[in-house]
């Protein structure tokens, strides 16, 4: 049997057990307890063919096994120690692996939530997991599309019979074989795949008449488990663009870069209506309708990648098929959901899901919910909007950076000063006072932070500014300004909330300060991760203002000569050599990738700081089209990073350079580093802890 038929043979024992177990489960009621344990291990068996057509597909990769067509297209040319973590990466490297490691995922998922249920007689669970094996079946069938099959045949004339070897070209495009691709698409189908559970359980609590809290309690740890990942994803491909990528830069509204971010925002408002949910019984409907929007944004990353319908350099070649099955899925998913509520709406609509009071926690997760909402539809119209015809707002054209940005800031602003005020906000609103009280520490800090911020600004970023016609002068300055401002408090009111909170517990139990610090940390991890998440978002945003809104470049010509310089914001970048070299040649082989390396020293009042070595790689399977690739260079600081790209040599033999300065770039990777963690804490599953 060849590897293709074995392929498609382990994905067709998948669907049917996957067929078999919707059904088991569905009956589990009239069946009994034997019908549902079917359908739990009917579970379990999707995931074992699953398993294997993956690890089948890994291994022809790590053995360079030409058999299937995606390891010949997919493969890639790096050579070295790591070169195993690279053709492991082909797994997920196109169209036709993702989607089934997508599948795996899911399957995981499933074999969890299958394991958690497996001694518990629940129609939620078996509901539940028979709409999450649904979705399964869903990509199962997508994988037997031709375009969308990994266990296509290799055909004849792409290897040659005798010897083995390959007869084309073709593999893995070089921009993909970077560190960033063995961890950045992972992240994100777990945290896609994940998303899946909310969805699943959110329909079952409506068919099975369940609108308890029930279903939150059930999926809200692997919500926010996903919509972590997902983040983790998201922010891993801006390294990966800011570092592999020459167009100085981590985020350009890329059609498939907004695909990632949409359920992201939408997770945002999950993620909170499940907490007012589980606490308070309320924010129902938002919770039911959250997860149904945020798992079809999820849908529509993945019809965005694959249908054709939008371009992008991300984005895979046109399939009608993929088109019309993605598209009935999102359809269906949503108005199954919606029918869902309207049908059940006396059971979920209740006092609870409005608020009085603006000035009240259910106000500010609301506002949250709602700019969440408008944000994620906004980039998801802007995006699409070159699909639509012409008579609808924006058809058919392609929306550029700056209409993303002018929408993008005040809107983020506005949301981070929402998510600042939420947590000195009481339920229900009403006494000043006491809110004031709460208020005035943290006021004082984010004031006194705020102002060491505009210094910041007039110091750090403002040197830095270049004037665009994409906006007035006055208005990004206020923007900005703005931006800064709202930073501080949003750093602000998280700290002293750590500090506040430390010195009431140590004085009540008799312990240090950095006791307490650490119990709220570590114990009150909900808490404490719902800070640091705040934290995070606060510093993001002050890098943000700064490496997007204040990014000085310049193109530089430099000459091929000892003492050649180029003088650009107080630095002074010197000419040191220009070298060829040949890397990642197969073994046996004499030429691989062509690399050029210009070196350059980066000098400033005088004393050398830095040595700067971009590339310009012209990669051997791209040799006869005369592509190439650009490997950045970059010097940090604390308070900007210096961006060096190198593009050729001109007509006059000089060096031609890209040199670019952002300012609180490693503010944007600090950060995030603090969201993840925060994050992280709040996802990280409950013990009973003596106080």
């Amino acid at each position: 049997m060849d590897l293709g038929t074995l392929g498609n043979l382990l994905l067709g024992c998948a669907s049917v057990a996957a067929v078999v177990s919707i059904v088991a489960l569905y009956a589990a009621d009239r069946g009994g307890e034997n019908v549902r344990k079917v359908g739990h291990l009917l579970t379990f068996t999707v995931l074992g063919f699953t398993s294997l057509a993956v690890l089948l597909l890994a291994v022809s990769f790590l053995s360079e096994n030409w058999a299937l067509q995606y390891v010949v297209f997919n493969h890639p040319t790096i050579t070295g120690s790591w070169a195993w973590a690279y053709r492991l990466s082909g797994v997920w490297a196109g169209r036709e692996g993702s989607l089934l490691f997508w599948e795996w995922v899911l399957a995981i998922y499933a074999a969890f939530v299958a394991y958690k249920f497996m001694k518990n007689d629940s129609r939620l669970g078996s509901i539940g997991l028979a709409i999450i094996n649904f979705v399964q079946l869903f990509f199962l069938a997508a994988l037997f599309i031709e375009q969308n099959n990994p266990f296509k045949l290799t055909p004849a004339s792409m290897v040659d019979a005798a010897t083995g070897t390959l007869l084309t070209s073709a593999a893995m495009n070089p921009l993909l074989q970077t560190w960033a691709m063995v961890l950045h698409p992972p992240t994100l189908f777990i945290g896609y795949a994940g998303l899946t559970v909310p969805f699943a359980f959110a329909l079952a609590a409506l068919i099975t008449g369940d609108t308890s809290k029930k279903w939150v309690v059930l999926s809200d740890r692997i919500t926010v488990f996903s919509w972590l990942l997902l983040g983790i994803g998201i922010g891993l491909g801006s390294v990966w663009a800011y570092y592999e990528l020459a167009f100085g830069g981590y985020w350009a509204w890329d059609p498939v870069e907004n695909a990632s971010l949409l359920p992201w925002l939408t997770g945002v408002g999950l993620v909170h209506s499940m907490t007012v949910y589980r606490r308070r019984e309320g924010f129902r409907a938002w919770a039911f309708m959250m997860a149904a929007i945020t798992f079809v944004f999820v849908l529509l990353g993945t019809f965005i990648t694959r249908s054709g319908i939008v371009q992008s350099v991300h984005a895979f070649s046109e399939d009608p098929l993929s088109f019309w099955l993605f598209l009935i899925m999102m359809v269906g998913s949503l108005g199954a959901m919606a029918a869902g509520v309207l049908f059940r709406r006396k059971d979920i609509v209740s006092d609870r899901d409005g608020f009085e009071r603006v000035f009240s926690k259910e106000g500010s997760y609301y506002f949250n919910n709602v700019i969440m909402l408008i944000s994620a539809v906004l980039v998801a119209y802007l995006t699409m909007a070159s699909a639509f015809p012409s008579w609808m707002p924006l058809g058919g054209q392609s929306i550029k950076t700056p209409a993303y940005d002018a929408l993008a800031r005040p809107l983020g602003i506005f949301y981070i000063l929402v998510m600042t005020l939420c947590p000195i906000l009481s339920w229900g609103g009403g006494d000043w006072k006491k809110l004031w009280e709460r208020a005035k520490m943290p006021v004082f800090i984010g004031t006194a932070l705020a102002a060491v911020f505009l210094v910041a600004f007039a110091s750090v970023m403002l040197p830095y500014y270049t004037a665009d016609s994409s906006a007035p002068t006055w208005w990004h300055h206020f923007v900005a300004i703005t931006g800064v401002v709202v930073a501080g408090y949003a750093i602000g009111l998280p700290l002293w909330l750590f500090i506040d909170g430390s010195r009431k517990r140590a004085e009540a139990k008799g312990s240090s300060f950095g006791q307490a610090l650490w119990w709220i940390i570590t114990k009150a991890r909900t808490q404490s991760g719902g800070y640091l998440t705040h934290l995070g978002m606060g510093i993001i945003l002050l890098g943000l203002v700064g490496s997007t809104m204040f990014v000085s470049s310049h193109q530089a010509s430099l000459p091929q000569e000892e003492g050649a310089a180029y003088e650009a914001e107080g630095y002074s970048f010197s000419f040191v050599s220009l070298t060829e070299t040949q890397e990642n040649i197969p073994e046996g082989g004499t030429e691989g990738d062509t690399v050029y390396t210009l070196d350059t020293a980066v000098s400033k009042a005088g004393r050398t700081v830095a040595t700067l070595s971009p590339q310009m790689r012209f990669p051997q399977q791209l040799a006869q089209q005369g592509q190439s690739t650009q490997h950045v260079s970059m010097m940090h600081e604390p308070f900007k990073d210096i961006f060096v790209s190198f593009s050729g040599v001109d007509a006059s033999g000089n060096a031609s350079m890209t040199i670019k300065f952002f300012p609180m770039q490693s503010w944007v990777w600090g950060g995030f580093f603090v969201l993840i963690i925060g994050s992280a804490l709040a996802s990280w599953p409950k013990k009973q802890q003596a106080a």
